[in-house]
């Protein structure tokens, strides 16, 4: 618990420290309204970018592309807004470098790299991946009995002889009676 007290008590000083320091330096006022145009730019920029995402996602999808790229930038910029919206100028000098494109790009880029060694992800475009439904497939939902076959190691399951999909058939698909 100190240590989580620590972490976050370290930076409120920091950023009332830089508050206190460019009050200081450029006028109480001026700190005042530079510190609320920025948390009123980053609203807009919060309610502008979130639209943005949600119209180049649906664009992405339309064109069977998988929306990851566009939601990781749309992430990135509510990142940087809600880093001007929280109340400091250290938090809002965090936010300015992921307000570029290639920084942003560059982030991404990295970002997908320590995913691929970490273990990795894949996006499959609609949804779809190997052994998946593809187009027009069908998902069965089911419940299922585990049935071990004779000298099975638990004689509290069923044999699989009592299943009605049965032990060896014929090889003509049926099984012996």
């Amino acid at each position: 618990m100190p240590l989580l007290a620590l972490l976050l008590l370290v930076p409120l000083l920091a950023e009332i420290t830089v508050f206190i320091v460019v009050g200081r330096w450029i006028g109480v006022l001026a700190t005042l309204v530079l510190f609320v145009a920025v948390g009123v730019i980053g609203s807009l920029l919060l309610k502008r970018q979130g639209m943005r995402a949600l119209r180049e996602m649906q664009a992405a999808l339309a064109r069977g592309e998988p929306p990851a790229e566009p939601v990781a930038h749309a992430a990135l910029l509510v990142l940087a807004a809600l880093l001007l919206i929280f109340p400091g100028f250290l938090s809002d000098l965090m936010a300015l470098p992921l307000l570029l494109p290639p920084v942003r790009r560059m982030l991404i880029r990295w970002l997908g790299v320590q995913a691929k060694r970490r273990g990795g992800f894949t996006v499959w475009p609609g949804g779809r991946g190997p052994g998946g439904p593809g187009p027009g497939g069908t998902v069965i939902d089911a419940d299922y009995t585990e049935v071990k076959p004779e000298g099975g190691r638990d004689p509290s399951l069923p044999k699989i002889e009592d299943s009605r999909w049965g032990g060896p058939d014929d090889g003509d698909g049926r099984r012996p009676s």
